[in-house]
């Protein structure tokens, strides 16, 4: 299920809710005040009454200040009952659009921010990306001593940090994928997360799976008996359909012999459809064309790839 029509049920779910609650409320009151049961059948009559007249041309002027008066009458008997006056109203849980989602002809700030939650939940990463993002990123760990390198560590994230928050920001037009590599322990992962809650508050749909689990998913799906595969569905559409997908640790995993045929496959379909892979690996360009061969190489490559090396000590240490 997409993340907007999920968020139409959830609203869907709150109007019943609202509903429901309300009849509760209404039955308390008449159980505890049964005058005001009468009083709401009289209300409902005269206002049927009050539209048929209206709908001949009469005057209605009268029984319209019966309902008045009738309504004044149960307000001081819900007062008098240690009720407010709304008590036995519709609450919504969001005033502003009445649980539906719209104010007017513009979507609601409530249904957008149940879409992107929703995108959240979808990432696979909703709980780490609240301790790893830009916000918390500390450049401050990476040496400003370049040692053996060409510029400090120190320089080089900020160079990257400059390029991936244009990339953020860009993201509504962008179509380049990015090949992130350096060793282990050197903020790869931290990076990807960063960018991941950034283009996720931006509205767009994120999937973030490491590639060990992506390509047993992959094998799962391709070798499941159609009732299995159908459970499947939902997570498989979302590898080439989210806005980004981000791919973790290419390389890490345990190669079998489609594994090839099934990343460039998933690479060439995304990239068709100008949909943007994020990819962090161990393994240099050199290594990479040797992992996956020259076929693969040039796709994840082509389409004016991003490519960024994060070196320097490990940070865990």
């Amino acid at each position: 299920m997409t993340p907007e029509k999920k968020a139409s049920q959830i609203l869907e779910q709150r109007r019943k809710l609202d509903r429901e609650n309300q009849q509760k409320r209404i039955n308390e009151v008449y159980e505890k005040i049964p005058q005001i049961k009468s009083i709401d059948r009289q209300i409902k009559q005269l206002g049927f009454t009050s539209l048929k007249l209206a709908s001949l041309g009469k005057d209605t002027e009268e029984l319209e200040k019966k309902i008045k008066d009738l309504s004044s009458y149960k307000k001081s008997l819900l007062r008098k009952n240690s009720y407010s006056e709304d008590y036995m109203d519709i609450k919504y849980f969001h005033p502003v659009c009445e649980d539906t989602g719209f104010v007017g002809n513009k979507v609601c700030s409530c249904r957008k921010q149940l879409i992107i939650d929703q995108k959240y939940d979808q990432s696979n990463i909703r709980d780490k990306i609240r301790e790893e993002n830009f916000a918390t990123f500390n450049i401050n760990l990476f040496s400003q001593n370049p040692d053996k390198y060409p510029i400090s560590p120190y320089e080089n994230m900020t160079h990257i940090l400059k390029i991936v928050r244009k990339y953020c920001d860009n993201f509504a037009y962008e179509t380049s994928n990015i090949y992130i590599y350096g060793e282990v322990g050197r903020g790869k992962t931290f990076l990807l997360n960063s960018i991941a809650k950034e283009i996720l508050d931006q509205n767009f749909s994120v999937l973030y799976v490491t590639a060990p689990r992506l390509f047993k998913f992959l094998n799962d799906y391709l070798y499941a008996f159609e009732d299995r595969r159908e459970k499947l569905d939902e997570k498989y559409r979302l590898i080439f359909e989210s806005d980004l997908l981000i791919i973790d640790d290419l390389g890490a995993e345990a190669s079998r012999p489609k594994d090839p045929a099934l990343l460039f496959d998933l690479v060439n379909e995304r990239m068709n459809e100008g949909k943007p892979i994020i990819f962090s690996s161990n393994l240099d360009l050199a290594s990479l064309q040797e992992e996956y061969g020259d076929r693969i190489f040039s796709r994840i490559m082509g389409n004016e790839t991003k490519i960024l090396e994060i070196y320097g000590r490990d940070l865990r240490l």
